[in-house]
């Protein structure tokens, strides 16, 4: 019977969470779906799976096995949109039917816990994390997180005493409850691999013990930290492997406006900014504007100060009165620790970061609501406020996160939706990226433009407005912005390869080679690089080096079109038109539909 209840919960929450997110499917890559599953070519091949956990990945970021997981991905779905959806409505569904029975084994309550699980299972903030498909895959890391905490809770509510030292002979292999920790040490090690957000579980391992099982390792408190003595350890392992690998702590070495004070002010802001998104998940989006402080005196950092304050006194006091309000607090703030800017980030504030978070909100919501319960002269009623609580927020959480997907619908609808919400300058030079990519120039640079009125460091955007320049041969201008975003950034090595490019086109080919071969020697593997720089030695007439650099450009990335192209157009020139058409058609058979490339081969024909 138990069974048969279980598999209906399930079954419920699967459907709930298939209503919210049905309507995905139809939606197209948007966002940064483009550079990480689109335009990655390092997820095309199983070959380069070793590579992700000796090198960066995309985004300056180690988290080799959410690579693998892309690779595996593509390797089934390739580019189909709806393989991507459905692993995202798949992963979510696992957090959140995780989360229900974390909370049933903490609160023995297996109504509380489904409400509290379908409440995070709707919760629009999820449409930044389920909604993009890139985003998604950063949830591998936290289902892996979710079930190293559940199986430690597991050990921990047996009576069993955990043997931290056995020797190999003394295991019992036999499948008992002691054997639930060291596979909580195993998914640990497989979240911390998959995203450094996994970094939080020791503390949520204390917060966990010291909320519900501090009175029982009172008398032998030294005894009961010996269990985080293996967690310990792996998270130092990991943490010298990523140093060795990224070479820094944070994403980036430059703090909020370059202040580590100014960004700690504004961090604090943020955090009530998160409460109140949560309480009011109306004005959702892809990339939030954020309001630098600089001084204690600022009237929204004392406000903040101030909420924050009460919320640590409400915290403190809770311990002794209440146990779940106490953990789903503490909860919330373990879990913003990887984005409270301590060590620099590249996005300060966003809406994906309360994806672990929101479930100590949603925590904290139920229990609110089921206190209805206490209340002696509504008690007669009180299941049917309870029940209608709960529909309510389901039914206005649900309605939103459906209108939310419905942003999502492809990359125009959703920057240009976001835009209209006041969005800030990332997405208004992603606009202005889309109307360059189709020739609409007037509109690129007017959005780029803002782009730059919005954050005068943004180094993308002058770039952006470099190469709409070079597009109209405003080739001076184009210069200008080039080096602005240089200036801005020395290492942005598209900047310095494009800038290379435009000075080819008014044949300065020194300061061509100079500015193409610092983009490669800044990253390596940038294969438009060599291609570019190939074509100018081609435009100067070294033929030998043009062919070695395109080759080296097809060697980087054999799925570029464009690379093959240009050197069936130097080997026309060579006269050598055999070879010429060999490579056209592989051209064409990466993209099929490429005018160009079929105008080019039947002229050879």
């Amino acid at each position: 019977m138990k069974l048969n209840k279980n598999l209906l919960i399930v079954l419920f929450l699967f459907i709930i969470i298939l209503i919210s997110y049905a309507n995905i499917f139809p939606n197209n890559f948007a966002w940064d779906d483009e550079f990480f599953i689109v335009n990655n070519i390092h997820i095309r091949d199983l070959s380069n799976i070793p590579g992700f956990f000796t090198e960066p990945s995309p985004g300056f970021l180690y988290r080799p096995l959410r690579s693998v997981f892309y690779t595996l991905t593509y390797q089934i779905w390739g580019l189909n949109v709806f393989g991507y959806h459905l692993n995202s409505l798949l992963l979510h569904f696992f957090v959140s039917l995780l989360l229900f029975f974390i909370t049933l084994k903490i609160t023995k309550k297996t109504t509380f816990s489904l409400v509290v699980s379908l409440f995070f299972a709707v919760h629009p903030i999820h449409t930044a994390r389920i909604t993009n498909m890139t985003a998604t895959f950063d949830v591998l890391g936290i289902l892996f997180l979710l079930l190293a905490f559940f199986s430690y809770i597991i050990v921990s509510t047996n009576n069993e005493k955990i043997k931290i030292f056995s020797s190999i002979k003394s295991i019992n292999f036999l499948w008992n409850t002691k054997n639930y920790y060291y596979l909580s040490i195993v998914f640990y090690l497989l979240a911390l691999f998959s995203s450094e957000e996994a970094l939080t579980l020791i503390l949520f391992l204390f917060l966990y013990d010291f909320t519900f099982n501090f009175k029982i390792n009172l008398n032998n408190f030294k005894s009961s930290l010996k269990k985080y003595i293996p967690y310990i350890v792996i998270t130092i392992f990991y943490l010298i492997i990523r140093f060795s690998v990224l070479r820094q702590i944070g994403r980036t070495d430059i703090y909020f406006e370059h202040s580590f004070f100014g960004t700690l002010l504004t961090t604090i802001k943020i955090f009530v900014q998160y409460i109140i998104i949560l309480f009011f998940p109306f004005n959702l989006t892809i990339e939030r504007v954020v309001k630098f402080d600089t001084t204690i005196l600022s009237i929204g950092f004392l406000i903040s100060l101030f909420i924050s304050l009460f919320i640590l006194f409400f915290f403190i006091k809770s311990y002794k009165k209440s146990k779940i309000v106490f953990f789903s607090i503490g909860w919330f703030f373990i879990t913003l620790l990887p984005f409270s800017n301590i060590f620099p980030q590249i996005t300060i504030m966003a809406d994906r970061y309360l994806y672990l978070p929101s479930y100590g909100f949603v925590l904290l919501l139920t229990f609110l609501i089921f206190k209805f319960n206490k209340i002696d002269y509504i008690k007669k009623i009180s299941k049917v406020i309870i029940v209608v609580l709960v529909i309510l927020i389901m039914g206005m959480y649900s309605f939103l996160t459906i209108q939310k997907n419905a942003e999502w619908k492809d990359n125009f609808n959703l920057l240009s939706t976001s835009v209209e919400k006041g969005a800030g300058t990332k997405t208004y030079n992603s606009l202005a990226l889309y109307y360059r990519e189709r020739g609409d120039y007037e509109n690129a640079l007017t959005y780029a433009s803002k782009a730059v009125d919005l954050s005068s460091k943004n180094y993308n955007a002058y770039e952006n407005l470099g190469t709409i320049n070079a597009y109209l041969e405003n080739y001076d201008k184009a210069i200008s912005f080039y080096n602005k975003a240089i200036e801005l950034s020395p290492d942005f090595y598209l900047a310095n390869n494009n800038l290379g490019l435009v000075y080819s086109y008014i044949n300065d080919y020194d300061n061509s080679l100079i500015y193409l071969k610092k983009s490669i020697d800044i990253n390596p593997k940038l294969s438009k690089a060599y291609s570019d720089l190939g074509t100018v030695y081609g435009g100067m007439g070294k033929f030998d080096l043009a062919v070695k650099e395109i080759n080296k450009a097809i060697e980087i990335n054999p799925y570029e079109s464009d690379y093959y192209y240009n050197l069936a157009v130097i080997y026309e020139f060579l006269k050598d038109e055999d070879k010429a058409k060999d490579l056209l058609v592989k051209a064409l058979e990466i993209e099929p539909k490429n005018e160009k490339i079929k105008n080019k081969l039947n002229n050879l024909k």
